[in-house]
């Protein structure tokens, strides 16, 4: 088994390593508010040739898979992209420079980075997460109160309550019904009469968090002089509290009702569904615009020969038919027309997930399995795999592409991933074994191996993209009309994105904590991919999970239309429904 598995991972090394070698042109255009960036300096990593846009903001360069491409232009952020297998056309648009909180420079002490900060996080209580990133307040440049989780007395009624009579010169006016502020009356007259801002997990507040239970906070840190709060602009010259929550911190947490601990008030602006059809493609909005089935058929068949080289007619087109139950006229159409999309990853994983979406497992399996060639050193094509052997019922052969992964990932042979990918894997793998175990190992009751893997109540979500260049911000508005937006965007998320290009996965999870039974919605703005295509978004809801009567829904959205906040669906959270 061991020589087997060191086969396949010199296979992968091999294929890597030769994927690196060959060159291939990269052309795109540099943007900035919608106009050509004019001599943008764009640098491919390994080299030390510099090339320029041109007045148009085009460029074009040589680079191979794996290697990083740098855009930079004085007073803009600079953007790094990594060459993947079917990078050809990127289009960037850039960003004005904001200095924001990197690490922290202590005199006589060794620098420490936002990753070593954040590691440590769950166990140094001196660090506090901030709008502008983790800070170490014993070495911070001003003065900083912190309470830990052993100062924040539950018998108290909210903040306002908490901070009373607490610290010198800070007083508290109003009260934990009627909302208040926080003063301080050690600044200087400049910035007399203004109150203290709050900082909740990274989310900016003028009024005092009065909703926010106190059982919910973790540490809470208060800046009341300028050193500190300088950071914040004149949005926070009246000082800064930060207060850090239990489920606010991604090592403690991904999601348990985020939402319901924000002060954000949904006002149901989000485009509705039926407004959406108005920027569909053409072939699409004629498909359903048709009056019977064989009219959209013969529809198709006008606009073949129109797009016989858009892979995305092509996937469009098989989605359609098989969504409306012509899995005959659907396979004919991928048939005809595999040769469009079979090297290309992309392409495969967009029509991979609409067959699993409309319930052809069989061949999601063989798509998925034509991706792992593809991309063997993804950690995404484990995962996948693995999913689709699950799928078709071979258990097996999914609990062995776990462990085949767990197993490179011990020798280095993919990197480590605790934070992105690594965390659905080992929730999945975990899930695979307990409710069917039975099918995997001869050992262990199924009682046993449920009590021991399921540890989560609630409904669990898993988003996955195709397309990795893809951004966007996914907003959870939950039943007391809360909601949370979490970011995939370069802006808000450069570092989760670099990581997810060199590690190759395009995922993520968020779990509903069942506590808060109703209905959510969940809506999207999509920022584009980089270039002129759309991107497929595949949402996997979980249902009782971990329990012998869990069950999923799988569906798929294609993202177009871009800048716009509008619905993707709806779904009801349940209390757990108990099962012998």
């Amino acid at each position: 088994m061991k020589r087997i598995l060191f086969t396949f991972a010199a296979l992968i090394l091999f294929t890597n390593t030769y994927a690196q070698e060959n060159f291939k042109t990269i052309k795109g255009k540099v943007l900035y508010l919608d106009a050509p960036v004019v001599n943008a300096d764009i640098k491919v990593s390994g080299s030390d040739e510099i090339f320029k846009s041109n007045i148009d903001g085009v460029y074009k360069v040589e680079a191979r898979q794996g290697d990083v491409i740098t855009f930079s232009y004085p007073s803009l952020r600079d953007m790094q992209v990594v060459v993947e297998d079917v990078t050809r056309i990127l289009n960037i648009t850039m960003q004005p420079e904001i200095n924001e909180l990197d690490e922290v420079v202590v005199k006589a002490s060794k620098r420490r980075s936002q990753k070593d900060l954040e590691f440590e996080y769950p166990a140094n209580e001196s660090i506090i997460n901030t709008a502008w990133g983790y800070l170490d307040t014993k070495r911070a440049p001003g003065q900083v109160w912190l309470m830990g989780e052993e100062d924040i007395s539950p018998v108290r009624l909210c903040i306002l309550d908490l901070l009373q009579g607490r610290f010198p010169g800070v007083q508290v006016n109003g009260d934990c019904i009627n909302g208040g502020s926080v003063t301080s009356r050690r600044f200087s007259s400049l910035t007399q009469g203004r109150s203290f801002v709050f900082d909740v997990d990274g989310q900016l507040f003028g009024d005092a968090p009065i909703w926010l239970p106190l059982p919910a906070m973790k540490r809470i840190a208060i800046f009341p002089g300028l050193a500190m709060s300088a950071q914040y602009g004149s949005f926070g010259a009246g000082g800064v509290i930060v207060i850090n929550t239990i489920n606010g911190n991604p090592q403690i947490n991904k999601l348990v009702d985020m939402a319901r601990l924000r002060n954000n008030i949904y006002k149901d602006d989000a485009l509705s569904k039926t407004d959406l059809l108005k920027d569909e493609s053409t072939y699409l909005a004629d498909y359903k615009r048709a009056a019977t089935t064989e009219i959209a058929k013969d529809t198709y068949k006008l606009n073949r020969e129109k797009y016989s080289n858009s892979p995305y007619f092509l996937i469009d087109s098989y989605a359609y038919f098989m969504g409306i139950g012509e899995e005959e006229f659907a396979s004919d159409i991928l048939e005809k027309n595999l040769l469009l999309v079979d090297k290309n990853a992309v392409y495969l994983k967009a029509l991979a997930y609409y067959a699993e979406a409309n319930g052809d497992a069989k061949l999601a399996k063989k798509l998925y399995e034509q991706i792992f060639i593809l991309r063997p050193n993804y950690t995404q094509s484990y995962r996948d795999l693995a999913e689709g052997y699950r799928n078709v019922k071979k258990y097996k052969k999914a609990a062995s592409m776990y462990a085949r992964y767990n197993y490179l990932v011990k020798e280095g042979f993919l990197e480590s991933d605790s934070l992105g990918l690594g965390s659905i894997i080992d929730r999945d793998a975990e899930n695979l074994l307990a409710l069917e175990g039975d099918q995997v190992m001869e050992s262990a009751s199924p009682q046993t191996r449920l009590a021991k893997y399921t540890e989560f109540d609630g409904t669990r979500m898993l988003f996955e993209w195709n397309d990795s260049e893809a951004e966007f911000e996914l907003q959870f508005v939950n039943p007391e009309n809360h909601y949370y937006v979490w970011k995939h965007t370069s802006i808000a998320n450069a570092d989760r994105i670099m990581d997810e290009k060199l590690k190759g996965y395009s995922s993520e999870e968020f779990l509903i904590d069942g506590s808060l039974a109703g209905k959510w919605q969940v809506n999207v703005n999509y920022r584009g991919n980089k270039k002129l295509e759309p991107t497929y978004l595949k949402v996997t809801s979980y249902f009782n999970y971990g329990l012998n009567s869990q069950r999923k829904e799988v569906k798929v959205y294609r993202l177009s239309l871009k800048d716009t906040n509008y619905e993707l669906f709806d779904l009801v959270n349940s209390a757990r429904i108990s099962t012998n």
